[in-house]
């Protein structure tokens, strides 16, 4: 385990506070903290820590804050050191080693007397002695040599005690904290002789840490830590819940009462080992490669022992997702929640050619799993699905929503009434399939509704483990600023003057006319020979601006799509270039052309709602849609709006080819607008042309259809338009 330093690090730097610790500081917590850390008080000790500093424990804090801290416990039977410090005093191993390096010494009678009180100079002239400097040669005689001397290095920081009065645990945790940043008699700053790293006037311990975790354990169910912890971190994240369950993978240090919990597990069909299948150090489960981080785990996994590819199993993951045990049988059974990112097919020639189709799922726990499924069900993106894993492999199924609402504690600890489980996995998704894990701390007061959560479950004790919620913290989302739109209509606002005064300018009436020809095309002709005439527009000054401002500022929606889709600028060439020629206009040109079977005449309808849905590239909404009618069943509250979300698009766009097509080009109902109203006017430019004698007539009533529309009449006369 501990020459696993790389995981260690990282799973113990989340301990940042207890790790790095500021120098001189006013509050004794850190000096506290810090003397738990490195052996020189137990967690009982530092609930008391108004107890009288006895010599025997003074002892105890010398070695603790030097180089000989480790060696302490390899001391073994000291014999009888003074006559009152036997070889079972809990102290002795420390005062053997104060007494050898002359930081401490008996009295002439023989005797140590380790219950004794210590003073402050005392205790000063111990930690002169623990930085080496010889107190003999001090200016002055005792005390107040060694007490100024003391001072000078800032060892007395903090303390309050004087000469002659005894300190307390807590005044000598100050003291021998204090001495970390102290000088030696060498002047180097005595931290860095220990092998510290003092950066900007912070200490940073995490070695000492490391050195004194314990683990990987796998607990029982029953399992109860030697300690009562004063940190507890469950799945990297900060918790105040030290309970252990059942296979769950716990760490700890008992020096800085800290406890790392996981709960983290990896559960499938093994697909790959490496670098062997008899000695592998890695495996492949759910298409995700774990690190072994035991003996133990290899040898369940080892070729040699029956394991490998193909067998179901569940990994118990600890620090940094390693794999620190296995289990088979019954006891991989487990089951994962998420939302499905992706699904595809490829083929397998694998016991003869076949379609192989994998679901990627991001689950609750953190972790996407790749998951092979049927070839003949869909899962869709966006679908939230439940994994179970047996003994006969993996089971994909979809979930119908379940919803809970209420307001997330301050504390996180509740959702309204519901109480939240201290490893809740919560899990921020959309309709889209992004997914990511959220920490309750980040919805903190969040009030959440039905619509917010997608679903939800509880464990054995009523409490909610798992949360899925739908789009609720928008951390899923990319953002963007956009700083051109202003530009534009600064232009806009430039242009509209300038043309405004060249039309006053050339007209005193604040018109201008304008002569062009007009040919072929413009008339239906097919082969661009169509007859040419000359027209004669009239524009007013206003109405000039205006076109320009059509032409060359675009809407929002046109200037955020244009900028994505990079047409921006062609949106005004194609206001330029736009006919309305008609199929209705052509076959009047060529109308004398008999041919024989030259017309086939085929009933087309305006695109339906799945037709939509296949343009718009989504072609399994309305098989699920679909499967829910069948079934009789309600569709899960976030499909149900997705699925009524595009229904409305629908309904706004309508079924004409070319607005359709407009709409999944530009995605700008403004724009589809455009498309069904130049529509529109070919319609009625077109039968007006077959009018003969009767066009203002047939134009009235082609403009009167939407109001007789309006009134539901089944029948419509043309004595009915004005």
């Amino acid at each position: 385990m501990k020459k696993r330093i790389l995981s260690l690090l990282l799973a113990v730097s989340i301990a940042c506070s207890m790790l790095v610790v500021p120098v001189n500081a006013a509050a004794s917590n850190a000096a506290v903290q810090t003397a738990v850390t490195l052996g020189g008080l137990t967690s009982e000790q530092a609930s008391a820590l108004s107890t009288a500093l006895t010599r025997g424990q003074l002892a105890k804090l010398l070695v603790a804050f030097s180089a000989y801290r480790e060696s302490a416990a390899t001391q073994g039977n000291t014999g009888t050191l003074f006559t009152d410090v036997d070889s079972g005093n809990e102290y002795a191993p420390y005062i053997r080693i104060a007494v050898q390096q002359g930081w401490l010494s008996g009295y002439t009678d023989g005797s140590f007397r380790p219950d004794n009180g210590v003073t402050l100079e005392e205790a000063c002239t111990a930690a002169l002695k623990l930085l080496g400097y010889d107190v003999t040669t001090l200016s002055g005689s005792f005390p107040a040599a060694q007490l100024n001397k003391a001072g000078s290095l800032g060892l007395r920081a903090g303390l309050s005690a004087v000469q002659g009065q005894g300190l307390t645990l807590e005044d000598a945790a100050v003291l021998f904290y204090n001495a970390l940043t102290a000088s030696t008699a060498e002047n180097q700053t005595y931290a860095a002789t220990l092998g510290f790293t003092v950066t900007d006037g912070r200490i940073d311990l995490s070695s000492v840490l490391l050195s004194s975790v314990e683990g990987p354990f796998v607990a029982d169910g029953t399992t109860q830590l030697p300690f009562v912890p004063a940190a507890v971190y469950r799945n990297d994240t900060v918790a105040t819940d030290a309970a252990l369950n059942a296979y769950d993978v716990y760490y700890y240090s008992a020096s800085a009462r800290t406890v790392w919990i996981y709960s983290r597990k990896a559960a499938g069909r093994i697909t790959a080992v490496s670098p062997s299948a008899s000695a592998p150090t890695s495996v492949t489960v759910a298409g995700t490669s774990y690190t072994l981080a035991s003996s133990a785990a290899a040898s369940v996994l080892s070729s040699l022992n029956g394991g490998g590819v193909g067998q179901v199993v569940t990994l118990l993951l600890g620090m940094n997702n390693e794999a620190v045990a296995v289990l088979t049988g019954e006891e991989a059974d487990s089951v994962f929640y998420g939302v499905v990112q992706t699904a595809s097919r490829s083929l397998t020639e694998e016991n003869g050619a076949d379609v192989l189709q994998s679901v990627q799922v991001a689950c609750t726990d953190g972790v996407t799993r790749t998951v092979n499924v049927d070839k003949s069900l869909n899962f869709p993106a966006g679908w939230l699905v439940k994994i179970t894993v047996n003994a006969d492999g993996e089971n994909v199924e979809t979930l119908n929503g379940q919803s809970v609402s209420g307001t997330i504690r301050a504390d996180g600890t509740a959702l309204g009434d519901a109480a939240l489980a201290s490893d809740v996995e919560i899990l921020d998704t959309t309709a889209e399939g992004l997914a990511g894990t959220v920490s309750p701390s980040r919805l903190s007061g969040v009030t959440l509704s039905d619509l917010d959560v997608r679903y939800y479950t509880v464990n054995d004790a009523g409490q909610i483990d798992r949360l899925i919620l739908n789009d609720v913290t928008g951390d899923l989302w990319s953002y963007g600023v956009l700083d051109d739109v202003k530009n534009l209509a600064m232009n806009y606002s430039d242009l509209k003057s300038l043309v405004t005064g060249i039309a006053a300018g050339d007209s005193a009436s604040g018109t201008t006319t304008t002569t062009g020809t007009t040919t072929g095309a413009a008339t239906g002709g097919t082969d661009g020979s169509g007859s040419t005439s000359d027209t004669t527009t009239t524009v007013t000054g206003a109405t000039a601006v205006d076109r320009l401002s059509n032409l060359l500022v675009p809407t929002t929606s046109e200037i955020l799509w244009g900028i994505v889709s990079g047409d921006i600028l062609s949106t005004a060439w194609q206001k330029l270039t736009s006919n309305t020629g008609s199929l209705m206009s052509i076959r009047k040109n060529v109308q004398d052309i008999v041919i024989p079977s030259e017309e086939r005449h085929i009933k087309l309808h305006p695109m339906d709602f799945e037709e939509f849905l296949w343009a718009l590239g989504n072609e399994v909404l309305m098989d699920f849609i679909r499967l829910h009618f069948e079934k009789r069943k309600p569709m899960e509250q976030a499909m149900h709006r997705k699925a009524m979300d595009y229904f409305r698009q629908y309904l706004i766009v309508g079924g004409m080819p070319q607005a359709v097509a407009a709409y999944v080009q530009t995605h700008d109902f403004d724009r589809v607008d455009r498309v069904k109203r130049d529509i529109l006017e070919l319609y009625r430019a077109d039968i007006v042309k077959h009018a003969e004698g009767y066009e203002m007539k047939v134009a009235q009533i082609f403009d009167d259809i939407p109001a007789q529309l309006q009134k539901h009449e089944k029948k419509k006369t043309t004595s009915s338009t004005p």
